[in-house]
């Protein structure tokens, strides 16, 4: 069975808007919105220092191939995280 998760990415902000958070507010709304289109959680590749102040939990064993293991992570919206690699759609392949 595949799982019901979206990825989500890249969030930055505006460098004279940053630390404001800017960030912070477009990752609370990306959650809520995946929460509402019925998504069971959200995946990215980000920053290790800044995205666990979200929710997002260090993934490297789940990564997809290609992925750098050390920046990728996961955030529960409803239920356990599944187990196993990821992956992303072929659309956002190389």
């Amino acid at each position: 069975m595949i799982a019901k998760r979206k990825g989500l990415g890249p969030i930055t902000a505006e460098p004279a808007l940053q630390r404001q958070g800017v960030g912070g507010a477009l990752i609370a709304e990306a959650g809520r919105w995946l929460s509402d289109q019925g998504a069971r959680g959200c995946i990215l590749t980000g920053d290790p220092g800044y995205s666990p102040r979200h929710g997002f939990l260090p993934a490297p064993e789940r990564a997809p191939e290609a992925e750098p293991a050390e920046s990728f992570m996961v955030l529960a919206l409803a239920g356990d995280i599944p187990s196993g690699r990821f992956r992303f759609h072929p659309a956002f392949g190389a």
